[in-house]
């Protein structure tokens, strides 16, 4: 009985485990049947389509008046199957050795990309517009550059990359069999999605204008040149030189003049075109009738501290001092001013800080003496003409011309109007301007500086077409090459004289290497930009 009762409890445990065994086998074989299901589901789709890759898609940075500054060439783009048809279609619109290199690649039996003159409509003709560039785009180091990946590497590119960058391509995409043979009969998906070519980066940068600079700058062998707003501060053309090729990087990384830096935010001596910040501390302190005798040069503790006329100027009021740019009138003038009064001026106009351009571009920061010392009265002095512990970038300085144009306030300059997205323009707020001198102050300066091209040293920077105020300089830089002192050279000023529109800066790094001065390429650029806006108007 017992025998029995443990037979059958030894026959139904091993018909359990067995059918246990069993499911396990068969749940096993499903999963592997379900994966190798998917996995040649995947092979098909991949093994199925054909995708011919034309460009990726990037955002477009934009000039003021939604002119394109990148993605300024179109052209047609057509994909070419290998049928008798589109074969003679083909050779309508192409010839020699373009048509033949074509045709060779289509004896291979699958499509053919090329660019064509116009729209093919053929049978197995498939055609899509794109936008490129391949030439230096307009302002390349405010513009900048992307890399092999589409990222944004430097400049506008760089600062927006998240709004202009795209993962999406323009592309042809053929449905294929198993042998990877396009079927016939099917069209291509044409993917191109324009609204990404269409969003992007309005800057504050007039075309025109840019176009303008990018060819008086040319005699700058380095240097830069600023063209702004003269109420608003918004920069309309920005220029550094040398220039380079955005497209071929790689040829100018070593190069010894260092074309990819960016001296129109970089900061150098200024020199004598600071000398209206004196002089506006000075009016605001009630010394505008102040007189010196200029002998050349003048003792300042146990130096001495020459002007660049060595003979002198003789006795001199403020508004000739600035037309002849004599330096002890503005030792003295400063040393009447006081320390305080002097670093309240330069500092009310942003001298020693850095400019927020837009998200991601800023100006390099400057040197400025410090108030203690400025109460020594030989850093006083070096600092009243722009030299010294002083440097500044030509951006930065706008803020001082702008506010003797503008009536004493200045806006912070800028580089971007806004975003443009899903047809939308998203305008930047360009907050309050500042108030660094009086309104009759800011008219005296500017008076004075028209003289200084009408009766003085800047002579050279009058137009032919219209009025224009400014100041020349000449700034030391302590450094030598052959021997010799490294000069650079500056114009700032503003056209016409009477109700100013646009501020210049011209800077030089070297003058020596220089084929025209910094005066003349002001009165140039002032005359063209004049032309163009008179016509546009």
């Amino acid at each position: 009985m017992e025998n029995r009762v443990w037979w059958r409890f030894f026959v139904h445990r091993t018909a359990l485990c067995y059918f246990l065994l069993i499911l396990l086998f068969f749940t096993g074989f499903l999963r592997v049947a379900v994966i190798a299901r998917d996995d040649y589901t995947e092979a098909l789709k991949s093994h199925g389509r054909l995708k011919m890759e034309i460009s990726s898609l990037r955002g477009t940075v934009y000039d003021c008046n939604m002119l394109p500054l990148t993605n300024t060439k179109i052209k047609i783009v057509a994909c070419v199957t290998p049928t008798n048809s589109a074969k003679t279609a083909i050779s309508a619109v192409l010839e020699g050795e373009e048509l033949k290199d074509l045709l060779t690649r289509l004896s291979h039996g699958k499509p053919v990309m090329c660019e064509v003159p116009e729209i093919v409509d053929s049978d197995g003709i498939y055609c899509t517009t794109i936008y490129y560039d391949d030439t230096t785009v307009l302002a390349p180091h405010t513009v900048g550059y992307v890399n092999n990946d589409n990222k944004g590497v430097s400049g506008i590119q760089a600062a927006f990359d998240k709004l202009l960058y795209s993962n999406k391509s323009a592309n042809f995409t053929f449905s294929c069999d198993g042998l990877g043979n396009i079927l016939e009969g099917i069209d291509p998906e044409i993917n191109n999605d324009s609204s990404v070519v269409a969003n992007g980066v309005v800057t504050t940068l007039d075309y025109n204008i840019q176009s303008i600079i990018e060819e008086t700058a040319n005699p700058l062998n380095r240097g830069a040149i600023v063209v702004a707003d003269a109420e608003t501060l918004k920069i309309r053309g920005i220029v550094s030189r040398p220039n380079f090729d955005n497209l071929n990087i790689s040829e100018f990384l070593n190069d010894a003049s260092s074309p990819l830096f960016n001296r129109a935010i970089n900061c150098y001596a200024v020199g004598s075109c600071f000398k209206p910040c004196i002089a506006a501390a000075a009016i605001e302190n009630g010394l505008i009738n102040t007189t010196y005798n200029c002998v050349g040069n003048m003792q300042i503790i146990d130096r001495s501290f020459n002007c660049h006329n060595r003979l002198g100027h003789g006795s001199l009021n403020l508004e000739y001092a600035l037309a002849n740019s004599c330096n002890t009138y503005f030792f003295n003038l400063a040393l009447k001013t006081g320390a305080d009064s002097v670093f309240k001026m330069a500092d009310a106009l942003h001298f020693g800080h850095k400019i927020r351009l837009c998200d991601g571009i800023y100006t390099a920061e400057g040197t400025i003496p410090t108030l203690l010392k400025l109460q020594n009265d030989a850093h006083l002095a070096n600092f009243s003409i722009g030299q010294g512990d002083f440097t500044a970038s030509p951006v930065s300085m706008l803020t001082l011309y702008s506010a003797i144009a503008n009536g004493g306030k200045y806006y912070m300059p800028s580089l971007v109007e806004g975003t443009y997205e899903s047809g939308s323009l998203k305008k930047y707020d360009v907050g309050y301007p500042t108030k660094a001198m009086d309104s009759k102050t800011a008219d005296c300066i500017k008076a004075y500086l028209q003289t200084v091209i009408t009766e003085g040293t800047g002579g050279a920077a009058q137009p032919k077409t219209v009025t224009a105020a400014g100041k020349t300089a000449t700034a030391q830089t302590g450094k030598f090459e052959n021997g010799r002192e490294i000069l650079s050279s500056w114009f700032c000023g503003f056209f016409p004289a009477d109700k100013p529109k646009y501020i210049i800066i011209v800077f030089c790094e070297n003058s020596s290497l220089q084929s025209e001065s910094c005066a003349e390429i002001f009165s140039k650029t002032a005359d063209e930009i004049a032309q163009i806006k008179k016509s546009n108007t």
